[in-house]
């Protein structure tokens, strides 16, 4: 009778540490949504190149939820809205990431970026993410029609 209950225990034990487990890995199977993306000022659409030449064309283009570009030039911290941006080219010298901006009416404009922050945008399919030194270009096609 002895060897029954601990046979029992020991089939119970094991039963509930397998039924655990299970839990466990079932824990991503529901529907998520990984990528969100804030909700800026203005709604700006943009083609996204990557550094492997994909390209994504994006709605609600923001980085890091601002409607403007931010860097460095010198000692200067420079801000540029996205309205007054056409293009901007991403390169790496040494460990640091550069930015050259084209402007509408201005001088292009050299800034020095920091490598983690986040371009978001929402694609036909869903939604975008993607670190700045993980970008080659960016054209901005200005505000959309469909201002909210």
């Amino acid at each position: 009778m002895l060897r029954t209950r601990l046979f029992e225990r020991y089939v119970f034990a094991t039963v509930i540490l397998g039924l655990a487990f299970f839990c466990a890995g079932m824990g991503g199977l529901g529907e998520q949504d990984p990528v969100k993306i804030p909700q800026p000022a203005r709604d700006f659409s943009a083609t996204v190149v990557d550094q492997r030449d994909t390209a994504s064309d994006i709605a609600l283009m923001s980085l890091d939820g601002q409607t403007f570009l931010i860097g460095k030039r010198g000692g200067a911290t420079v801000s540029i809205p996205f309205m007054n941006i056409k293009t901007i080219d991403f390169y790496m010298r040494g460990n640091n990431l550069y930015a050259v901006v084209v402007m509408t009416g201005q001088p292009q404009v050299e800034l020095e970026m920091e490598k983690d922050r986040v371009l978001y945008g929402q694609l036909s399919y869903g939604h975008f993410a993607i670190k700045v030194e993980d970008i080659r270009k960016i054209t901005i096609h200005g505000p959309t029609k469909q201002e909210r």
